[in-house]
């Protein structure tokens, strides 16, 4: 029996009942062209095993995986004995885990997996929450061809995990990320990584609207290893997490986490060439992320302490804050050290402060890879368009 077989089963915690009250299974997909006629027939006899076979081969046949997986699964929900559709799945996912699911992959896994709720506090109406749904595969299988190596250092990471959004849009769970490690000892850090990269995700989406799996079509690559100096580092859409036997303090795998995650997520304003970074979107990253996890209730299935590390972060937050206040000091804007860093960070985080996370990210999304003098006049311009009158005033 193959190692994805025998986890074919839910996980459902405190925090998941989804699997009770899921929306009825959609099984459906519209490619058409060739397709047309079988996608009819599926249509009007949904519990036709024959014909939804027949579709499920057509599209693996043509490499539609998402498509076929789709049918397969909807044949696992109606007909749970269905022994080839689990089969054909298992084959499928071997070659490629598929870029999103339907919903019927919580009524009838063909991996072990995790479903948990994230609830976060709405960014525009105080007191209100807005919630998230996360699944995490939980089978630690080997990684499809292409997978099993880093692209920075070619190292060996035989294990790997998935890590999906819903989005209620599209009906459909979206990979955002994976996660990958070497060791049997770092299995626990890898899942924990997951979750919490997950929740980054939901974060910067829910309060910044970032989602950098857009321009690349592709998920974000989390690297867990023994191996290199204590710290973290991110290079294009890949996150790497160095020396794990090293031990860290709680919040200290949420601040290197999330201050990766910055540099992935958000648009840099850099030129700080006389520091240890040049750009501070690790910095936003570190101190806004895990600002707005905490405002919700944080959920328990999250990893590691997350108040620990937003009262390390807010004590930050209100020094740079402090630093910063009083008319604007063009000189600052223009510097290239630590000092002028910190200005610009003081400069942002109270215009997320003062006027909200909207118009913080407006204002970041017109000058990516800018310098500071650009960011405050975007800002401006933004605080300008939001006001009723045009006029910018308080």
């Amino acid at each position: 029996m193959s190692a994805l077989r025998s986890l074919g089963l839910v996980i459902l915690t405190s925090a998941c009942v989804l699997c009770l009250r899921a929306p009825p299974c959609s099984g459906s997909a519209a490619v058409g062209g060739e397709f047309a006629a079988l996608e009819r027939r599926v249509a009007g006899n949904p519990d036709e095993c024959e014909a939804r076979q027949a579709l499920a081969e057509a599209y693996a046949n043509r490499g539609l995986v998402e498509e076929a997986v789709g049918q397969y699964l909807a044949l696992l929900v109606r007909h749970p004995q269905y022994a080839d559709a689990r089969e054909a799945i298992e084959a499928l996912v071997a070659r490629k885990m598929p870029a999103w699911f339907p919903r019927e992959v919580e009524q009838a896994p063909p991996f072990l997996i995790a479903v948990f709720e994230l609830p976060l506090a709405d960014p525009g109406k105080p007191g209100e929450r807005v919630g998230y749904r996360v699944l995490v595969t939980q089978a630690g299988v080997a990684p499809p061809e292409g997978l099993g190596k880093d692209r920075l250092h070619k190292w060996a990471f035989p294990s790997i995990e998935y890590g999906y959004v819903w989005e209620p849009k599209a009906e459909r769970w979206v990979m955002k990320g994976r996660t990958h490690w070497a060791g049997g000892e770092d299995k626990e850090l890898a899942r924990n990584a997951i979750k919490a990269f997950l929740a980054l995700w939901c974060a910067a989406k829910e309060y910044l609207d970032r989602d950098p799996t857009r321009p690349w079509g592709q998920p974000i690559d989390l690297w867990i290893s023994e191996q290199g100096d204590p710290g973290a580092r991110a290079v294009g859409r890949d996150i790497y997490l160095y020396a794990t036997k090293t031990p860290r303090a709680p919040a200290e795998w949420w601040r290197e986490l999330a201050h990766e995650y910055g540099h992935v997520a958000l648009p840099g304003i850099g030129g700080f060439t006389d520091t240890d970074d040049p750009w501070a979107d690790g910095d936003l990253g570190e101190l806004l992320f895990v600002k707005w996890l905490a405002a919700g209730k944080p959920a328990d299935w999250l990893p590691w302490s997350l108040p620990e590390a937003e009262t390390i972060a807010a004590a930050r937050r209100q020094a740079l804050i402090a630093g910063a206040a009083g008319a604007v000091d063009a000189a600052r804007l223009n510097g290239t050290d630590a000092r002028a860093r910190d200005y610009f960070l003081g400069l942002a985080l109270a215009a997320e402060e003062e006027h909200g996370p909207g118009i913080l990210g407006a204002a970041l999304a017109k000058c990516p890879r800018g310098r500071p003098a650009q960011f405050v006049a975007a800002l401006r311009k933004c605080v300008q368009e939001s006001r009723p009158d045009g006029r910018g005033g308080r």
